[in-house]
């Protein structure tokens, strides 16, 4: 499901129901990762099913390792030059991705200037606790854009390698030939 919210409908600048507003404003950021993870596992998918091999982490459970599967994957290719394309937007959307633990994981608290935003993380051994994150309202609504831009992004050129692959003529693997001190079977 996808969900967009007009943000001049909830007073995202006005001080009534500001709460509501920034539980919009998360899960409208959440919604744009969301939808740039769709945009790559279709991607690894349709790379896979043209016969290119995608790697052991295009399943991987971490969305960053599957964006990286999806680098190494189209790195080798040239897509008609679009692959050039596609690994520049996926570097954008990696630069971008670092904000999904802190705006998923993280605790939110409104402010009548924005949000706070405190994030742990553990990486099985040790908990790290960030810095707090300040935005203001302006700084809110320019972080939402900047996802859903780079996200719009590397939907699009994702299309582009997607169509590419499926013209492509994918040569089956050839069969091994018998080494020459082998018998025939």
């Amino acid at each position: 499901m996808s969900a967009h919210f007009d943000v001049n409908e909830i007073s995202f600048f006005g001080l009534d129901e500001w709460s509501v507003a920034v539980c919009a404003w998360r899960g409208c950021c959440i919604e744009v990762f969301s939808r740039a993870e769709h945009s790559v596992a279709d991607c690894l998918s349709a790379l896979e099913g043209t016969g290119l091999s995608v790697g052991r982490d295009a399943r991987h459970p971490f969305a960053s390792a599957r964006l990286k599967a999806l680098a190494a994957c189209i790195t080798p290719e040239r897509f008609g030059g679009h692959g050039k394309a596609a690994l520049e937007r996926i570097a954008e959307w990696e630069a971008l991705h670092d904000t999904r633990a802190p705006l998923a994981h993280g605790q939110i608290k409104a402010s009548r200037q924005g949000v706070t935003i405190r994030h742990r993380s553990f990486d099985g051994k040790i908990e790290t606790r960030h810095p707090p994150m300040q935005l203001s309202r302006i700084e809110m609504l320019d972080t939402l854009a900047a996802l859903e831009a780079a996200q719009t992004r590397l939907h699009h050129q994702l299309g582009q390698i997607k169509a590419l692959a499926a013209k492509a003529k994918v040569e089956p693997c050839a069969p091994s030939k018998p080494g020459p001190r082998s018998s025939p079977g």
